[in-house]
């Protein structure tokens, strides 16, 4: 606790580094792959199987909006999580959402349960997801601890 001209608010502990810094990575590795797959990099690109490359540059805008939604916002909501900005779980929300309706919506609506089954990605829809909720309840729980304040 840091006690600053009479009031008093928690100090920054070490798992918000940790969480903070390795979700703020592993959505900017999402950032990344979104960039090279959008701009269709061909040294990227020729590395997925025929049928997954075909169903990744099949995707309508609404797929590339919660896709971007899930990994920038993951970026800046896990940049406001290390500056312990109650904003932080507003933003992992909706990267979770985003995450959410991109991989679900793609697997079940766009026909990528059978390409991703078929070329042994299907892990890589349903991690993704797990990771954005887990991040946005750590948010949550830190801002109903008094951990992330309105700065």
């Amino acid at each position: 606790m840091v006690r600053v001209q009479g009031t008093t608010t928690p100090g920054r502990p070490l798992h918000l580094w940790a969480i903070g810094t390795f979700g703020g990575l592993w959505n900017a590795m999402g950032v990344v792959s979104f960039m090279l797959t959008q701009m269709r990099v061909e040294a990227v690109m020729s590395r997925f199987p025929p049928q997954q490359r075909a169903y990744f540059e099949s995707f309508p805008l609404w797929v590339v909006a919660f896709w971007a939604l899930g990994v920038f916002g993951g970026v800046v909501g896990c940049l406001l999580l290390l500056l312990k900005n109650r904003l932080a779980f507003h933003l992992l929300l909706a990267s979770a959402i985003g995450t959410l309706v991109f991989n679900l919506g793609g697997l079940f609506l766009l026909g990528g349960m059978e390409v991703m089954r078929e070329t042994g990605g299907l892990g890589f829809t349903v991690f993704p997801i797990i990771f954005a909720a887990i991040l946005a309840y750590y948010a949550w729980a830190m801002s109903k601890k008094g951990v992330l304040s309105q700065e």
